[in-house]
C-alpha cells in the first residue's frame, strides 16, 4: 500500500488536496478553509490596490504640488528680471550722470571764457599771452564739445552677463 499523506492542518485526516504554492497536503475541508484565506488576503490586496488607484487619481488630477513648483519658478523669474531692471536702470542713472558732469564742466569753462572776454573787452588790457590762452581754452572747450556731441566714449561692461550660466541659475 502506498504510503498515505496526512493533511498538513489536521494531521488526521488522508491529505488528498496538493497546493502547489506552499507545498502541503490538504483534506478536503482544510484545503477549502486553505483556499478562503488565499481568496480573503487576495480580496484584501484588491482593496489596497483600489485605494493605491484612488490616491494616484486624485495626485495626478490636482497635481498642486506641480502647480506649486511653476509659482516658485514664475516668482523666481520675477524677482530675477527685476534685479536686472534696477541693474540697467542703475547702469542708465551713471551714464546720465557722467553726461550732465561733462556737459557741466563745458557749461562752467564756457560761462568763464565768455566772462573774461567780456573783462578784456571792458577792459581793453588785453595782451598776446591772453589772446594766445583763450585760443587754446576755446579749442579745448571745442574739442569737449565735439566729443560729447560724438557718441559718448561711455564702455558698457556685459562681461560678466555673458558669463552667466542660465541653465544653472535655477535647476531641478
Amino acid at each position: 500500500m502506498a504510503s498515505l499523506n496526512r493533511c498538513s492542518v489536521c494531521r488526521k485526516r488522508a491529505g488528498t488536496c496538493f497546493c502547489p504554492g506552499c507545498n502541503a497536503y490538504f483534506c478536503d475541508d482544510d484545503f477549502h478553509s486553505h483556499r478562503s484565506t488565499l481568496l480573503n488576503e487576495l480580496d484584501g490586496l484588491t482593496i489596497d490596490r483600489d485605494d493605491i488607484q484612488a490616491k494616484i487619481t486624485e495626485a495626478f488630477s490636482n497635481n498642486q504640488s506641480d502647480k506649486n513648483v511653476l509659482v516658485k519658478i514664475d516668482k523666481w523669474q520675477q524677482k530675477t528680471i527685476e534685479k536686472i531692471k534696477q541693474a540697467a536702470d542703475n547702469a542708465k542713472q551713471q551714464v546720465l550722470q557722467i553726461m550732465h558732469v561733462k556737459q557741466k564742466d563745458i557749461k562752467i569753462r564756457f560761462q568763464m571764457l565768455s566772462q573774461e572776454l567780456q573783462e578784456l573787452r571792458d577792459t581793453k588790457g588785453v595782451v598776446e599771452q591772453d589772446i594766445t590762452r583763450l585760443q587754446q581754452e576755446i579749442r579745448q572747450i571745442n574739442d569737449g564739445l565735439a566729443l560729447l556731441v560724438q557718441s559718448p566714449v561711455i564702455e558698457l561692461n556685459t562681461k560678466h552677463s555673458d558669463q552667466i550660466a542660465w541653465n544653472q541659475m535655477i535647476y531641478v
